[in-house]
């Protein structure tokens, strides 16, 4: 059974109502569109998904051309695959016959993979990108040693795509520019006021002091030269550095400082567009996509995996005009991905994707659950932070995620779980014994965080499960729905949630989504709202079972990471996608497509290591290359 995507939710998935295109030759072919395939989708499927009746809100009549299919990827990749599992039509819908099915699904499965990729070698429009919160912090952090977390102070960054780091959202308004100026004031503030406060950062910026042999312009030249090159991310040109000392010049005359006036120049580079944005050159002869040169690939690559500058090392190999070697390039993605700055990449991307960030905010309810604090809230954060990590880190498989034989523990979270042999506060690596934990499904982060404050929620922990590892997300619930308690009124007793939801699934605007998704969720539901396993609920014992659509039975986590494990194509897809979009900071384009292939196989045919999918995201045209902006 193939857990496949889950929006299309009312009909048949209608797949190419207007696509009559002319097929010469193949006229007898039972795959024509005019002789066969047409007719077949009239008779199955159209009543329902056409702009006369979309239901789903998917109107497949709108795209009438195989280019278009090919930009509609996913909703053409659902309807195969949901006519393929026998999820549609409908099952009281007119059914196909095996035949019929088998030629819908062939025929979209052809026209999908039609794309050629040898010829599309198409990195997309240029997304120009102002540093996110994180990444200016990360930023003043490297170039001054101060970690001011000033960017904490600034509006929440918006999101597109489910990223705080989308170049068409990161806008940068006339308030901002003046909240970075008093951001760039109290950096220099910082440095300048009170050296004895802060040496090593004062030693940093102000690595050289005048005195008989150095006279103070020439310093202030060599200081603001190196302070600059660094903040732009590439070597300063001789003009900017002319522009900048009149500026110290303008000081002096003032009978400002040295270091004062030095503190002036550095203001203005800290809120220069060439430091608060990342911005790269046209180059306006060229009409096809051309590489971005290596300062800007090493910006690219240091702010994807360490949400940070480039270091000296990137910054060397971009001088040398190494960097952009697709051997040096691997190697270095390797070398990032082993250092502990990769992080980043855990909290940044993992922590947006999987939902991870909201393990801060949730807030279980206290009386049910009085054993929870903070202190047991870091160590839920920290389990799954070190799991993703070591995984990122060590190059180990991304199946981990799923379903991985080891955790990291401390004495209290060991304590929720069961666990016996971990004690005190630190975090200790530990091997499970059993499968009931291991990966982020069973974590108490994730389980928690997909939960209410009182009590488990069956329906968004299996919708967690559908659009986060699978990427099937169903369709957005209706705009009223009543809450699930008043199912139960009348009953004269206390049901389960079980219960509760099978009387809310009566009304058939909530059956068909809520049958793809609560038997994932049901898995699941021997874990409390705090991520403890429990046998009861209500004085009745945990039922865990499920069928999925397709008559597919399981029962419980272990049988639900089973399932998982046999999708590990469509999670690694999944994985893929919101990867590629985090790394190239805009959403997807048909050509990405082949980006996305490429990834996947590299980790299919390297045992599924996750560091060979971003290896392979990394040497990808989108990544590599750029064009010129229309004007």
């Amino acid at each position: 059974m193939s857990l496949k995507p889950l929006f299309l939710v009312a009909c048949c998935c209608g797949v190419m109502s207007s696509l009559a295109f002319a097929q010469p030759g193949r006229d007898k072919d039972p795959l024509s569109w005019d002789r066969n395939i047409h007719g077949l989708l009239q008779r199955y499927c159209f009543r329902c998904h056409s702009s006369n009746s979309p239901k789903g809100d998917v109107d497949l009549a709108q795209d009438v051309d195989p280019r278009l299919i090919l930009e509609h990827r996913s909703v053409w990749e659902t309807a195969a695959s949901l006519i393929e599992s026998k999820e549609m039509p409908p099952e009281k819908a007119k059914q196909p016959s095996d035949e019929e099915r088998a030629l819908l699904v062939k025929f979209l499965n052809e026209t999908l993979n039609s794309l050629d990729c040898a010829a599309l070698q198409e990195p997309g429009p240029p997304t120009l990108r102002r540093l996110n919160r994180t990444e200016y912090d990360n930023s003043v952090l490297d170039l001054t040693g101060l970690d001011l977390k000033l960017g904490e102070n600034f509006p929440p960054d918006p999101s597109g795509f489910g990223f705080d780091n989308i170049g068409d959202v990161l806008t940068l308004s006339p308030v901002q520019v003046e909240q970075y100026h008093t951001a760039a004031r109290t950096i220099v503030r910082e440095l300048i006021d009170s050296p004895q406060k802060n040496p090593a950062a004062y030693q940093l910026v102000l690595f050289e002091q005048p005195g008989e042999k150095r006279a103070e312009r020439d310093v202030a030249k060599n200081v603001i030269s190196r302070f600059a090159t660094r903040a732009y991310r590439r070597p300063v040109e001789p003009a900017t550095v002319d522009r900048l000392l009149v500026i110290y010049d303008k000081a002096r005359e003032q009978q400002q400082s040295h270091d004062q006036a030095v503190g002036h120049m550095l203001t203005a580079v800290l809120i220069s567009p060439h430091f608060l944005m990342r911005l790269e050159r046209n180059q306006p002869e060229a009409s096809d996509p051309y590489p971005v040169d290596d300062f800007e690939l090493a910006t690219r690559l240091s702010y994807f995996l360490w949400s940070r500058p480039p270091d000296d090392t990137l910054l060397k190999l971009a001088a040398e005009r190494r960097l952009s070697d697709e051997k040096v390039l691997e190697e270095q993605t390797r070398r990032m991905l082993a250092d502990p700055r990769s992080a980043a990449l855990v909290d940044n991307f993992f922590g947006q994707w999987l939902g991870l960030r909201d393990v801060a905010s949730h807030q279980p309810d206290k009386k049910l659950f009085p054993e929870f604090d903070e202190s047991l809230r870091q160590a839920m954060q920290s389990e799954v932070n070190r799991l993703i990590a070591e995984i990122v880190q060590q190059g180990r498989p991304l199946t981990e995620l799923v379903d991985s034989s080891y955790t990291y523990l401390n004495g209290p979270l060991s304590k929720l779980y069961g666990i016996d042999g971990v004690s005190g506060e630190q975090m200790q690596r530990v091997e499970l014994k059993s499968r009931q934990r291991g990966g982020i499904l069973t974590s108490a982060a994730v389980l928690m965080a997909q939960a209410d404050p009182g009590r488990t929620n069956v329906p968004r922990r299996g919708n967690y499960v559908a659009d986060r590892i699978l990427g099937t997300p169903p369709p957005p619930p209706p705009p009223v729905i009543p809450p699930l308690e008043d199912a139960g009124k009348g009953s004269g007793k206390t049901l389960t949630l079980r219960e509760l939801l099978e009387i809310h699934r009566r009304n058939p605007e909530c059956a068909s989504c809520h049958a793809k998704i609560d038997p994932l969720g049901f898995s699941l539901e021997n874990y409390d709202a705090i991520g403890r396993w429990r046998e009861q609920e209500s004085g009745q014992p945990i039922n865990a079972s499920g069928e999925l659509p397709g008559g597919r039975k399981f029962s419980g986590p272990v049988e639900l990471k089973d399932i998982l494990l046999e999708q590990k194509h469509a999670f690694a897809r999944n994985l893929a996608k919101n990867m590629l979009i985090y790394a190239l900071g805009r959403g997807l384009h048909a050509e990405d497509e082949c980006v996305i292939r490429a990834a996947v196989s590299a980790a299919e045919q390297n045992e599924d290591k996750l560091s060979e999918l971003i290896v392979s995201i990394v040497k990808s045209v989108p990544f590599r290359y750029r064009r010129n902006a229309e004007l």
